[in-house]
């Protein structure tokens, strides 16, 4: 099971990611963030496997943010998200392990994060 945290400044959207996200059996989404300050408490209450993160969530830079959500043990992979493609660049960049749009169908997300789970899954092996 892939744990899972999300983060998004938009409450509606962080809600419809929230409700999509409990309907799959293979995830676990163990939180919600709003901001950085609270996506990092949260953060170190309990192992996470992936990052789902919001391009424009407040706080820290995107490059810092990803830098310091790769420096926790075990590495998590952190997926950065946005409305804006011309972002996917600059993310995959600073260090993101993929890029998604929000404006893309529901299914191109939980596939991209499969394909996370099956990586997660190999790496333990």
């Amino acid at each position: 099971m892939l744990r899972i945290l999300l983060a998004d400044h938009h409450p509606h959207i962080l809600r419809a990611f929230e409700m999509l996200l409990r309907e799959e059996q293979e995830f676990d989404l163990i939180g919600v963030a709003e901001d950085t300050e609270s996506l990092l408490r949260l953060a170190e209450t309990s192992p996470v496997d992936l990052f789902l993160v919001d391009w424009k969530l407040p706080g820290s830079p995107i490059e810092d943010l990803i830098d310091s959500l790769h420096a926790l043990e075990p590495r998590p992979f952190v997926i950065v998200m946005s409305s804006e493609i011309e972002y996917s660049r600059t993310a995959l960049k600073a260090g993101a392990d993929a890029f998604v749009s929000k404006s893309d169908e529901p299914n191109w997300l939980l596939e991209t994060l499969h394909k996370f789970e099956y990586r997660r899954k190999d790496e333990k092996k």
